[in-house]
């Protein structure tokens, strides 16, 4: 019985290292891509929120649709997100800025996939989206 244990000698260091790596490995994956997924929902969120305020209060269309790109670029690149036309706006005024008018902007932005990329696609399996409405104060001047 004594011969059986010896043949034994040294494989749970082996099997415990493997098994390490097996469940390790993609646990950290599951968390990068939870914290990509995280990361987008933020992002979604403040887009939403301050492109809403941005178009309800600038009444020049034309500056606002400049300070929303700039403004929605900056966020995605500090999310390390892709950027591009992640903002679709609905305003029940034209322009959006007239007094008593309501404001929406929702956001959807695709989330990228660490390491699947040629795979998935660049855009991934996952999309996040976010909507935030704003009314217009009906006693500011009008545009």
């Amino acid at each position: 019985m004594s011969g059986d244990l010896r043949a034994e000698n040294g494989n749970a260091l082996v099997e415990f290292v493997v098994l390490s790596a097996a469940l390790l490995i993609p646990s950290l994956y599951l968390v990068l891509t939870l914290g990509n997924v995280q990361a987008a929902v933020f992002a979604a969120d403040s887009i939403s929120r301050d492109v809403a305020r941005i178009h309800a209060t600038e009444s020049d269309p034309e500056l606002a649709v400049e300070q929303m790109a700039r403004h929605t670029d900056l966020i995605l690149e500090d999310h390390g997100l892709p950027t591009g036309d992640v903002v679709t706006l609905h305003c029940t005024e034209d322009p959006c800025a007239t007094p008593g008018g309501t404001v929406t902007a929702q956001v959807r932005i695709p989330v990228p996939v660490p390491g699947l990329g040629p795979v998935l696609g660049e855009t991934g399996p996952v999309t996040v989206g976010a909507a935030h409405a704003v009314q217009v104060d009906q006693y500011r001047e009008g545009p």
